[in-house]
C-alpha cells in the first residue's frame, strides 16, 4: 500500500494568486468556542475509487442529534480539520464548526481532500486516477452521506434533517450532490463560489497590485477553457508563467470545474438553502453569494452575511493585508455556527 499524496496537484479555488506568494506563518494553536457542552468525536476512513480519505464524525455526547451534517472540504490540499499543512496554514475552520456544531446538538461527518500531507492514501494507483476528475469529487461527498449515516448507527433513523454543507469550492459540489440525493433537507453553501474557477482567477489577478493589462492572461484562460496547450512564451511571461508550468492534467481539472456554473446548479436546488458568507472574505467576495441569492429566486433562501470574517470565518480588523487575513489563524466565529443551528431548526 502507498501512502501519502497521490501523484498530482490541483489548483486552488481560494486566493490561488495570493497564496502563492503568501510568506509560510507558523499557526497558532486551536480553540474551541465559549459553548462547553460535550461531544464526542470518532476517526473514520472513507475509501473510494482507489484512495483512503481520513475522516472524523462529531456527535453530541448525550442524546440524539437533531441534525446530520455532511461538511465537504474546499479546493486546496485540506486535511480532515480544514488546516493546509503543505503551505503551514492552519485556519482549523472545520474541526471547529463541526465541534461547535455537535455542541449545539448536530452530528457532522468532515473529510479530508487528496493532496500533500492531508493524510489521503492511494491503495489502487490504477483506479485512483478517477480523482483527476471533477465529477468524482461528487462521488467521494456522497460516500460520506453514506459514512454519515452508518457511523450514526441506530441514531440515524432519529435524525430529522439531513444537510449537505459545502465550502468554497465545495459549495459547487454540494449542489451537484443534492441534485441526486432527494432525501436531503437542505444544503448550506459557505462561502461558495457564483462563477466557474477560471473566472474568479481573473478576478484575482486583475485585483492585484500592478496587474496592468490582462490581454496575455485572458488569451491563457481562453486556451485552458478550449483545452489547447498555451503556447512556449506563456513560460516566460509575469501573468501566464504559473499557468504554463503546470501539469497537464491539473489543467484538464481546472477546466472540468470552470465548466460548472455555480449560480444555475445552486437556482436548480428545489429544498432551502442557507447561504454563509464573510464580507472580508478576499477570495470569494461578497458579490458572489448576492449573485447566489438572486440566482435562488423564489426557492427558499436565507442569506447570513458577517461582515468582519473572512474566507475560514475568521475575525479580520479593517485595514488587515488580505495576505495576512488568509493566513489567520484564530478562532472560527461561532456566529457561523449559531447561523446554521438556528437555520436547522427551522427545518425541522
Amino acid at each position: 500500500m502507498k501512502k501519502g499524496p497521490p501523484p498530482w496537484s490541483l489548483l486552488p479555488l481560494v486566493s490561488l494568486l495570493s497564496l502563492l506568494s503568501f510568506f509560510c506563518r507558523g499557526g497558532e494553536a486551536m480553540q474551541l468556542d465559549s459553548v462547553k457542552a460535550d461531544f464526542t468525536e470518532t476517526p473514520l476512513t472513507l475509501e473510494v475509487d482507489g484512495l483512503r480519505f481520513p475522516a472524523r464524525l462529531t456527535v453530541p455526547a448525550a442524546g440524539d442529534p437533531v441534525a446530520a451534517i455532511v461538511l465537504i472540504p474546499g479546493s486546496l490540499f485540506i486535511d480532515v480539520d480544514g488546516d493546509l499543512p503543505s503551505f503551514n496554514l492552519h485556519p482549523h475552520m472545520y474541526a471547529d464548526l463541526a465541534r461547535q456544531l455537535a455542541a449545539r446538538g448536530h452530528a457532522v461527518l468532515r473529510y479530508a481532500k487528496p493532496g500533500p500531507g492531508t493524510g489521503t492514501e492511494t491503495v489502487d494507483a490504477e483506479r485512483a486516477q478517477a480523482h483527476l476528475h471533477f465529477a468524482e469529487r461528487v462521488v467521494v461527498a456522497r460516500a460520506a452521506l453514506k459514512a454519515l449515516r452508518e457511523g450514526l448507527g441506530d441514531k440515524a433513523s432519529k435524525v430529522r434533517v439531513w444537510i449537505v454543507a459545502g465550502h468554497s469550492e465545495g459549495a459547487v459540489v454540494a449542489s451537484l450532490l443534492a441534485l441526486q440525493e432527494p432525501a436531503l433537507s437542505g444544503l448550506i453553501s459557505l462561502s461558495g463560489p457564483s462563477t466557474g474557477l477560471l473566472s474568479i482567477m481573473r478576478d484575482q489577478a486583475a485585483a492585484m497590485p500592478g496587474a496592468g493589462d490582462l490581454k496575455v492572461y485572458d488569451d491563457a484562460l481562453a486556451r485552458i477553457r478550449r483545452g489547447e496547450p498555451l503556447p512556449p512564451e506563456a513560460a516566460r511571461h509575469p501573468q501566464t508563467a504559473m499557468l504554463a508550468t503546470m501539469d497537464p492534467r491539473n489543467l484538464s481539472y481546472i477546466r472540468e470545474v470552470d465548466a460548472v456554473d455555480p449560480a444555475p446548479a445552486l437556482a436548480a436546488v428545489e429544498r432551502p438553502v442557507l447561504l454563509v458568507q464573510g464580507g472580508r472574505d478576499g477570495s470569494v467576495p461578497e458579490k458572489h453569494v448576492h449573485r447566489l441569492l438572486e440566482a435562488r429566486g423564489a426557492r427558499p433562501t436565507r442569506l447570513a452575511l458577517f461582515d468582519d470574517l473572512q474566507h475560514f470565518y475568521k475575525h479580520v480588523e479593517p485595514g488587515t493585508d488580505p495576505q495576512a487575513a488568509f493566513g489567520l489563524a484564530t478562532p472560527t466565529d461561532p456566529r457561523v455556527a449559531e447561523a446554521v443551528d438556528r437555520w436547522v431548526r427551522g427545518l425541522s
